[in-house]
Formats: structure tokens, C-alpha cells, sequence
């Protein structure tokens, strides 16, 4: 943050630079409001890059709300700038206000931010903590929001996780989205194209064993690393009927079904073409000794080989395009979509019967 003014100064601060751009390529445009809200982290460089992608298909006013909770002092600094879209013949334009604050003034961070919500437009709150643990704060930026979308990857418990935002879509009446949710689209989409036939569906009912392979590397920032693949188990699991009997630290899921008994592993991997959180393949064996295997290309990592094999056929290999991993593409998805997915509502309803220990230790 440079230039830092008083939060008084805000608008006008923010007319100074739009008058110093007149006559230039430079386009005012504003959709809806863009609260970030997140802890000062090293994610930040992360978030300001969504932030970037947003505007890029959908000007708004962004909002950017940062806390140290580390910091005692009366600190509370703002600051006004302008981000622009990729560069053109006319450059997009959206309004940057930047609050930073320590803890002691934590309280005052909705007055501050509530003058500069531009009204008669929706508000898209991006809740970037865990809403796990107690945050007033949070809350009160929540009842002014349309649209809350969460980020699963900072829980420090998923099945607490999965209750608390369960808990925020009865309380606030806002709907509830998740990027991690976003990111499973993909694939989501091409199990529901595959497995569309009466022949492929009853296949799928009558899965035993499924191998999931996961990118996952150290990073610092990230809580888990696995979580659109329980994400993914969970939600064909939820389409099927399936009875989740055990978890063994979240790698690990068996489930029971009228076909007998289901196992589900999720195994680390690497691909070095892909960023890290990605399901890299998918494997499924079924009592039909039919066999399908997803996996993405080296090269093309958002092209998807799917192959279908049993002990009387081997089907020629097809190709699946899913849409390329690119950061904050899950955040313009959920933008884009409307209401709350009662998918991901059932996900997370299975997600919170877990047990937090036989989630993160062996059983």
C-alpha cells in the first residue's frame, strides 16, 4: 500500500485520479461491489491476482480489506488507486480502495468500508479466513453481502469447515459459494457426460475401488491440498446414494452401497505442467469388471484421456477439454452462477458428519 489517506479522503481521492485520466483510454466500470476480506498473509499476492482476473471479465468496485492480528497498535491505513484490464486500444478501469488495520481497530473496518459501497449494486463478498473460528467482524461484513464465497483451503478442519459454512447460509440469507467447489466443474461436467447412459450409469453404481490422484506440494499458504478431490468423492458419492461407513485421514473414504462395498483412495501426485490442489486422474474398477480411467496429458494438462476397458473390449481413448487452471477463474465462475448449489449444500451436509478424528487420524 503507498499513498496512504485518510479514510475521510476516500472519494475524493479516488475523483483526483479519474480527473487526472481524462482523455486517456481509460474506462470507468462498475458491475457490482468486490469485498475482499482476508488476514495478512502471504495469500495476498495470490488474492490480488483474482482481484485482476475479475475485472477482466467483470468490472467492479473493489474493496480490499486486510487485518493483522499480530498488531496491537491504533493503526487503520487507506488507500485509493485504479486497476485496469489487460491493456487495449480502451482500458477497463475499476476503483482499488485498500484498507489495512491492526487488531485494536479491527471493529471499525465496516464503518469505514460502508460509505464506499456504491448503492443499488450486488455485493460479492470473498470471505478468505476460516469461518471456523469467531469473527464478529466478519459477520457484519457478511449481513451486507448478496453473495459470500468462501475458500475451503484455509480450513484448518474440514468437517468444522463444512458446518460452520452451513451455518452461514441459514443465518445471513446470502448465498454461499466455495472455490474450490468452482474448481471441480470440470470434472463434475465430464462424470455427468460419461457416465449419461443407461449402461455407463449402472456401470458407475457399481463401482468397488477408486483411485484419485491429487497434486500436492508444500505450500505454506494453503491448509490442505486435497480438498477438491474430497470434494469431487463426495459429491458422487451424495448423486449415488452412497453410505459413507469410514474415513481414515481424509485419504481414504469407504463407502456401502446395494452393489456392496466402495473404496476410495486419494493418493498424492505431481505433474509439473500443473498447479498444485489439481485431481490429476481418476481410476474406477467396478463388479462388472469394467474399468475407467481419466487422466490428464502431460502437455495439454487441461485435456483429459478418458479410456474405458473390461475383459471383452477396450474402447478407443477420447479427449475431454476442461477449462484451463487459471488463477481466479474459480472466483469469475461463481461469480458468474446464480444462487446457492444445493450440491455443494448436500457435499458439505455429508462432509459435516465426519468426525474430525478419524478425518486427520488413522482409525
Amino acid at each position: 500500500m503507498v499513498n496512504t489517506i485518510h479514510p475521510a479522503d476516500i472519494e475524493t481521492e479516488l475523483e483526483k485520479i479519474w480527473d487526472s485520466l481524462q482523455g486517456t483510454n481509460k474506462m470507468r466500470a462498475c458491475l457490482f461491489n468486490l469485498i475482499i476480506y482476508a488476514k495478512k498473509s502471504q495469500r495476498l499476492g495470490y488474492l490480488n491476482e483474482m482481484a485482476q482476473k475479475i475485472i477482466q471479465k467483470f468490472p467492479c468496485r473493489i474493496i480490499f480489506v486486510t487485518y493483522d492480528e499480530a498488531c496491537f497498535s491504533r493503526e487503520l491505513k487507506t488507500a485509493v488507486s485504479v486497476m485496469t484490464a489487460d491493456k487495449g486500444d480502451y482500458e477497463i478501469a475499476c476503483d482499488l480502495i485498500e484498507v489495512e488495520v491492526c487488531n485494536r481497530e479491527h471493529p471499525k473496518v465496516p464503518f469505514v468500508i460502508l460509505p464506499h459501497i456504491l448503492p443499488d449494486l450486488p455485493i460479492y463478498l470473498v470471505h478468505a479466513d476460516d469461518p471456523t473460528f469467531d469473527n464478529p467482524i466478519a459477520q457484519k461484513l457478511e449481513y451486507l453481502a448478496h453473495r459470500i464465497i468462501f475458500d475451503s483451503e484455509v480450513a484448518c478442519d474440514l468437517p468444522a469447515y463444512a458446518k460452520a459454512v452451513l451455518s452461514h447460509s441459514e443465518r445471513c440469507r446470502a448465498d454461499v459459494a466455495d472455490l474450490n467447489w468452482a474448481r471441480t466443474e470440470g470434472w463434475r461436467q465430464l462424470f455427468a457426460s460419461v457416465f449419461k447412459g443407461k449402461e455407463c450409469l449402472e456401470d458407475i453404481k457399481q463401482t468397488k475401488k477408486m483411485q484419485m490422484h491429487c497434486t500436492s506440494r508444500d505450500i505454506d499458504s494453503l491448509s490442505h491440498t486435497n480438498v477438491q478431490a474430497i470434494y469431487l468423492q463426495a459429491w458422487l458419492s451424495v448423486q449415488l446414494g452412497w453410505t459413507l461407513k469410514k474415513v481414515a485421514k481424509g485419504l481414504n473414504f469407504q463407502y456401502e452401497s446395494e452393489c456392496g462395498l466402495i473404496d476410495i483412495e486419494l493418493i498424492p501426485g505431481k505433474m509439473h505442467t500443473i498447479s498444485s490442489r489439481r485431481i490429476l486422474s481418476i481410476k474406477i474398477s467396478t463388479n462388472r469388471d469394467v474399468e475407467y480411467n481419466f487422466r490428464r496429458k502431460e502437455n495439454y494438462p487441461h485435456h483429459v484421456v478418458i479410456e474405458k476397458s473390461s475383459i471383452e473390449l477396450c474402447t478407443l481413448p477420447t479427449n475431454y477439454v476442461l477449462d484451463k487452471d487459471l488463477s481466479g477463474q474459480s472466483l469469475v465462475k461463481e461469480i458468474c452462477h446464480k444462487g446457492t448449489s444445493t450440491h455443494y449444500i448436500k457435499v458439505l451436509q455429508l462432509l459435516a458428519k465426519i468426525n474430525t478424528e478419524c478425518f486427520y487420524n488413522e482409525s
